[in-house]
């Protein structure tokens, strides 16, 4: 996975969200700010 670059837009990714929903960040197209936060050892 490459990494990731400051002041560069984000690559597209989806993640299964804890409804089991494919959520996909193209989605949030044109939102100003999106909160993304991964929880290590969330069950």
């Amino acid at each position: 996975m490459s990494r990731a670059e400051l002041n560069k837009p984000a690559s597209n990714f989806t993640l299964t969200d804890f409804h089991g929903n494919e959520v996909s960040l193209a989605s949030f197209q044109g939102k100003k700010n999106i909160l993304l936060v991964f929880n290590r050892g969330f069950v």
